[in-house]
């Protein structure tokens, strides 16, 4: 099964290189691209602790998770695609 949710361009930060986040079977990769190069980190489900989902009242919501001890968070999604996100990754740490 794979998934891929790619962030809005008319969010903040994401005008020209909006960020994407990628589901497999095995673990979530998350693309970070810039101008010159890019950011590509694979974290594998069962090393995610905790999902959250930070929605303001006007604007796109940011989805965190921590892995590895350090929280990674991507901005950009509508609030059904992060708690999409969300339910994936719930769902996959479920079947390990």
């Amino acid at each position: 099964m794979y998934r891929t949710f790619t962030a809005s361009r008319i969010s903040e930060g994401n005008v020209l290189f909006p960020p994407t986040i990628i589901f497999d079977d095995n673990g979530v990769t998350v693309r970070c691209p810039f101008i010159f190069s890019g950011k590509s980190t694979y974290i594998p489900y069962n090393f995610i602790s905790s999902v959250h989902i930070s929605t303001p009242i006007i604007g796109f919501s940011t989805i965190s998770f921590i892995a590895f001890g350090e929280r990674v968070s991507i901005h950009g999604f509508w609030h059904s695609e992060a708690v999409e996100m969300r339910q994936i990754i719930i769902d996959n740490q479920q079947q390990l």
